[in-house]
């Protein structure tokens, strides 16, 4: 039976992000998963996420998204490859929104760089997006996109190379604490542990409800839609609206099914993460064509592609990052409610500090399980 210092369950954003940073600090590390990352059963795959400072959530995760955004460029480096996009990003809303009201805030807590666009200029600004006059612009330089499956790969590849393990089996894994350790049974293997992350994405709601804590799993859609314009290219950046019908969000053209396209906003409730319903929502598509006849005009409403994925939701839509409350050293990551890609580097260091035990420099404790007992 092989023993290891850390095992990390789960190896989708955050826990190929913590495989490999376990690994760069010479642990005996393995990190486990039912199938081969990166894959398009969870919530890890469909090519881009928006990576952002100015955060309009809460003004705490700006510090957490500075030590991010040095740990993508630090993975850059050892990869070798381009995998974060700073190509801006426009954010719209009203000006008594969510939206530009918490981006705001954020900026001017912690001094961020923020353009402010009147409705009428945007469409001056940026050729091809329209506002309409109810509606003003914030506009982030330093935002912009990473590359979703190419990123893991990084991860999971810089760890194997540090000597990190990789095992994969589509049996889910079954851990007890056994001592001071973790007992680990995947399949037919079974590992030891000293400690043990649990990064287990919409597989995640059992446990945490078993911390006191409910999730939600909701299935989530993205959509291209064909694009011969120019505008939607090179020297776009991406973008977020927020709009009475929903919060929509996209990416400049990446590849040649055009433009990628999502509502934030809602999602159908799923009760085993296993039997994912792929299929196309055509309520949800039509909101989306609807949402470009309004304000992205030059793109074509012909679909190109469509993928399904799952938002973890916690009753606050925070994330959820602690130590076990039975288990010290049990740590979990869970509950990203569909916005935590792009924190996988430093949520890596988060726990990495929680599990072994060590007093946590990152501002983590607003999203600690002691919120939800009060």
């Amino acid at each position: 039976m092989q023993l290891f210092d850390v095992i990390v369950i789960g190896c989708g954003a955050i826990g190929s992000a913590a495989f490999q940073a376990f690994a760069s600090a010479g642990l005996r590390v393995l990190g486990i998963d039912r199938y081969q990352p990166p894959h398009c059963k969870g919530s890890s795959h469909g090519q881009s996420r928006i990576i952002r400072k100015a955060y309009f959530e809460h003004p705490d995760y700006v510090p957490l998204l500075q030590r991010a955004y040095r740990g993508w460029m630090e993975l850059e480096l050892q990869a070798d490859e381009k995998l974060i996009h700073q190509v801006g990003l426009l954010q719209v809303g009203p000006i008594d929104g969510s939206v530009i009201p918490g981006v705001l805030a954020s900026a001017a807590e912690h001094q961020l760089p923020i353009e402010r666009i009147a409705s009428g200029e945007i469409e001056k600004r940026f050729p091809g997006f329209r506002a309409g006059n109810e509606l003003v612009g914030l506009f982030e330089e330093q935002a912009g996109y990473l590359l979703v499956e190419e990123s893991i790969r990084a991860f999971i590849r810089s760890a194997q190379r540090a000597g990190g393990i990789l095992h994969i089996d589509p049996e889910p894994a079954r851990w007890r604490v056994d001592g001071a350790g973790v007992r680990v049974i995947s399949g037919s293997r079974e590992f030891l542990a000293d400690r043990l992350v649990l990064a287990t994405g919409g597989w995640s709601g059992r446990l945490i409800a078993t911390c006191g804590v409910q999730l939600q799993i909701v299935r989530k859609h993205v959509h291209w839609f064909a694009n011969e314009s120019t505008r939607y290219r090179s020297g776009s950046p991406v973008f977020y609206f927020e709009t009475r019908n929903g919060d929509f969000y996209g990416f400049p053209q990446l590849d040649s099914r055009g433009i990628k396209v999502a509502n934030h906003r809602g999602g159908e409730p799923v009760y085993d993460p296993d039997l994912l319903d792929r299929s196309v929502d055509s309520q949800d598509r039509t909101e989306i064509e609807l949402f470009l006849r309004d304000h992205l005009p030059d793109i074509s409403t012909r679909a190109t592609d469509h993928q399904v994925c799952m938002y973890t939701r916690s009753p606050d839509e925070h994330f959820v990052v602690d130590r076990h409350p039975q288990y010290s050293q049990v740590a979990l990551v869970a509950g990203l409610s569909g916005h935590g890609f792009k924190f996988a580097p430093v949520l890596a260091e988060a726990a990495s500090d929680l599990v072994f035990g060590r007093t946590c420099s990152l501002p983590i404790d607003f999203l600690s399980l002691e919120r939800f007992r009060c």
